[in-house]
């Protein structure tokens, strides 16, 4: 499969540049692996947003049940980032 793609100068030149290090052996190939990597975050991301939304439900049970006092952000978000570390482990 081919697919032509435009990049602003600098973003090309970036490119270029990531080839001439030795890094990549051609432009295609750096594309490649930012591609891979973009696709990476995203499903990262994806999964703490379930992980937060999943223990944000709990949190809001648990004020509805009267047994989390007081509200803790910080520590929903450990609980998603572990929710999330766990779920990527799998």
């Amino acid at each position: 499969m081919s697919t032509n793609i435009s990049l602003t100068p600098e973003l090309e030149l970036y490119a270029k540049n990531q080839v001439s290090s030795g890094l990549y052996n051609s432009v295609s190939e750096f594309m490649r692996e930012a591609v891979r990597l973009h696709r990476e975050k995203n499903i990262e991301h994806q999964l703490y947003l379930q992980a937060m939304h999943k223990e944000l439900s709990l949190a809001e049970t648990e004020i509805d049940q009267g047994q989390l006092s007081p509200f803790n952000m910080h520590e929903i978000s450990e609980r998603a980032f572990n929710e999330m570390d766990s779920e990527s482990a799998k």
